[in-house]
């Protein structure tokens, strides 16, 4: 049977694009995934549209260049690669950094992947790095998914763990986990790192950690290299260039006082003290004078922007409670006199890097069941902690100004670490 094109053209636009009266229910869960799935959709047909413009054109100014074959011949590229970074965004790029200046430093050719078009390693242009945009979401972790490689470096954990996205591929010969911050393994969360070969090591107080998980799950054995956290040298760089910067502001204004700061810095999640305590310690701390930066964790702005809007709404009252949701925590650390945080490893950041006071709100066990805490039991992160910070009582809370005061009147007597 014919069928006139223009016949069927018509339809389409009849049905799709004349409103009318439709007479069902779509839930909203529902509703997310189709936008998800169309979204999707669209953005695959702009990428691939893209990349064969870019092929068919051969166009030099593309800012995320796709290597032809004979250029990668040419440079040492091939179909396996051999070294492979991927980093989801550029919130961990300062790890990545140190890396990829190292790589090209030593001549060692490799492919750098983000999930971040303003991922700053996309700016690069080196011949012995193949830096790529490869996209968001579902086409992104397929991509991951059938990546072939001989070594593939990662700061993501749960790559290839039941009910996380990115699934761990058969043609990654050796999967590569590194710290993106000073951690023991606890609030990762459960079967983080169950797939990987190798785990390039905060320190040595991590190889029982990492040993005993093995062995309550008869994993086998992962290549451990104890390798330091490349990050805090970023830090230290910046930081330096942080404390010029506010040295230089406090002096233009010549003020003779100096009102207290203090960083609130919550992890994301049931982990998180936002979750957990709410805003009332705050509101404490901003009535008693103090100014209070709130820094949530970027995962926050992913995972809970609902709540984070709300509880930022609670607090639009105080003029004295400002947020920070910048990439880099490097100017509210340097303007900050103490720091209050929960399992979040910036309390190592910051004495380590600024010698300066911080309190820990402890996050009750029953919180921890998601992560590899429940198996773990202990934590030597948060004993080691527990000795050098200060951790408030259940029945402090409520007088967390004095707590902050006190400490901050006896800063000079603690000998921290410095760098």
């Amino acid at each position: 049977m014919n069928v006139n094109f223009l016949t069927v053209y018509i339809i389409f636009v009849i049905c799709f694009f004349v409103p009318s009266t439709a007479f069902a229910y779509l839930d909203p869960g529902t509703g997310n995934a189709l936008i998800y799935v169309l979204l999707s959709l669209g953005g695959a047909v702009i990428y691939v549209a893209k990349n064969a413009y870019y092929k068919i054109t051969g166009d030099s100014k593309k800012k995320n260049k796709t290597i032809a074959d004979s250029e990668k011949n040419a440079v040492g590229f091939d179909s396996d690669n051999n070294i492979v970074l991927f980093n989801e965004g550029r919130i961990y790029w300062n790890t990545f950094k140190p890396v990829v200046e190292a790589l090209i430093k030593k001549q060692v050719r490799f492919s750098y992947y983000t999930m971040d078009v303003d991922d700053p390693c996309l700016l690069i242009d080196n011949s012995y790095m193949h830096n790529k945009y490869i996209g968001k979401g579902y086409f992104a972790f397929h991509k991951i998914g059938n990546l072939k490689a001989n070594v593939v470096l990662s700061t993501t954990p749960n790559i290839g763990t039941k009910g996380f996205p990115v699934p761990r591929s058969n043609g990654i010969k050796t999967l590569v986990h590194v710290f993106h911050a000073f951690d023991d393994l606890t609030c990762y969360h459960k079967g983080s790192l169950d797939n990987y070969d190798a785990v390039m090591l905060v320190g040595p107080f991590e190889i029982p950690i990492l040993r005993k998980l093995e062995q309550l799950r008869e994993l086998p054995e992962k290549e451990l290299y104890p390798a330091g956290l490349p990050y805090l040298d970023e830090l230290y760089n910046k930081r330096q260039t942080s404390i010029t910067t506010a040295n230089s502001s406090e002096t233009d204004q010549q003020s003779d006082s100096h009102t207290q700061t203090v960083l609130v810095a919550s992890s994301w999640g049931e982990k998180g003290c936002l979750r957990h305590y709410g805003i009332r310690f705050i509101e404490v701390l901003a009535k008693a004078g103090f100014q209070v930066i709130i820094r949530p964790h970027p995962q926050s702005l992913k995972v809970e922007q609902g709540f984070i809007g709300k509880i930022k709404n609670q607090l639009s009252e105080y003029d004295n409670v400002k947020w920070d949701f910048s990439i880099d925590s490097s100017a509210s650390m340097t303007a900050a006199d103490i720091l209050i945080s929960d399992t979040s490893s910036v309390r190592v950041d910051f004495l380590c890097l600024y010698q300066k006071p911080f309190i820990t709100l402890p996050i009750p066990f029953e919180n921890m069941q998601e992560f590899e805490m429940a198996d773990l039991k202990t934590s030597w992160k948060e004993e080691a902690l527990a000795e050098i910070g200060y951790t408030v009582k259940e029945e402090e809370i409520e007088q967390i100004d004095r707590v902050v005061n006190s400490l901050l009147i006896r800063k000079a007597d603690y000998n921290y670490v410095s760098l």
